[in-house]
């Protein structure tokens, strides 16, 4: 039975959406954390950590990035286990962000596999690193596919989770025995959504503000997974602990998947009473083919306009008890979050909930 308060916990790019849940969490739980930041200097993103419940306890804050190799052997000495969380994700991404999303993870790996306190690893993958580039794309999905790095219709960023998690697995599986055979378990989560802990903007913080920020006249005919950031760090602690999971990958989303035009009634609903406009309408095909043309997101999305997705969940159900959050409330949680910190502007008909985050 793994005692929490002796037990060390990496987790890294901790000052990301998804990695202040995680160590949240983890602080709840009795665990001592470690968390790597690209610069201490940074008050923006460290601030928010430090603010954690029990952070001034039990949380370490140490230099490390994807970019250098250096660092990673002292974040992970001594640990238990590690979170790595880390990951670049633009909305547009360069080619560049493969071998960056590669060559980080493997940094991370190669540290553990020489120290031998490192239990297990759970890395975060993506359901991008399942369901891309598939012929056959009208099915549900399960932890057994892989996305197609080669197809001309996986942009980079997915190509980047692909290949990431295949280095991981494959790195893994090589490791020597006379060197630390740590397991690994990944998390594939959809579209991460929920309320913030921290003020930087990722790509789903990205998407619901221009939502509500008069930025998207209307909505494209795309349909996204979502899963709220509080069961997507759920569940990565119950894998680090669960032997169950070791060498497995789990999807993690709430079904069914979403529309645009979906995501904007829910946030109608809750939002249009208090000042904010909404786009009603979907964007014609031909509309967007001919907006690409001056606009690279609009270009980037071309190939899934008018594609449902589908996945499979039974495996984090059966594996960690997973009974996911509503993706509608989590949705409007978010918007509110991003209200309250300033991401959002607060209209003149804005009214806060009692438990805004």
């Amino acid at each position: 039975m793994t005692d929490p308060s002796n037990t060390l916990v990496l987790v890294t790019g901790s000052s990301g959406y998804l990695a202040t849940h995680c160590v949240q969490q983890l602080l709840w739980a009795g665990y001592r954390v470690r968390g790597t930041v690209r610069s201490l200097k940074n008050e923006k993103k460290v601030a928010p950590l430090r603010a954690l419940e029990h952070a001034d306890e039990r949380l370490e804050l140490v230099v490390a990035d994807l970019e250098q190799a250096e660092p990673w052997p002292a974040a992970v000495k001594g640990c238990d286990y590690v979170l790595h969380t880390a990951s670049p994700f633009p909305i547009i991404a360069d080619e560049g962000i493969v071998e960056l999303a590669v060559n980080g993870t493997l940094f991370v790996l190669r540290a553990c596999a020489k120290e031998p306190s490192v239990k297990k690893v759970v890395l975060t993958s993506s359901c991008a690193a399942i369901n891309e580039g598939h012929d056959d794309e009208d099915r549900v999905f399960t932890e057994a596919d892989y996305t197609v790095e080669d197809s001309p219709k996986v942009p980079p960023y997915s190509r980047s989770k692909a290949a990431a998690e295949r280095a991981a697995w494959e790195f893994q599986r090589s490791i020597p025995d006379s060197d630390n055979k740590f397991a690994l378990t990944t998390i594939n989560p959809t579209l991460i959504t929920g309320p913030l802990l921290m003020d930087t903007q990722g790509t789903s913080i990205t998407i619901v503000r221009r939502f509500l920020n008069n930025e998207m006249p209307g909505t494209p005919a795309l349909n996204l997974g979502i899963v709220d950031v509080r069961d997507v760090a759920k569940a990565h602690i119950l894998a680090m602990t669960n032997p169950r999971t070791d060498g497995e990958r789990i999807l993690v989303t709430a079904t069914p998947s979403l529309w645009f035009k979906d995501i904007a009634k829910i946030l109608a609903a809750e939002f249009r009473s208090q000042g904010y406009w909404l786009p009603s309408l979907q964007v014609p095909y031909p509309i967007l083919v001919l907006y690409s043309f001056f606009d690279s997101e609009a270009k980037s999305i071309l190939m899934r306009v008018g594609r449902k997705v589908r996945f499979d969940n039974s495996k984090a159900k059966e594996l960690l008890g997973m009974q996911f959050k509503d993706p509608a409330k989590s949705i409007v949680e978010m918007a509110y979050s991003m209200i309250e910190r300033g991401i959002l502007p607060k209209r003149a008909g804005y009214k806060p909930p009692t438990d805004v985050k």
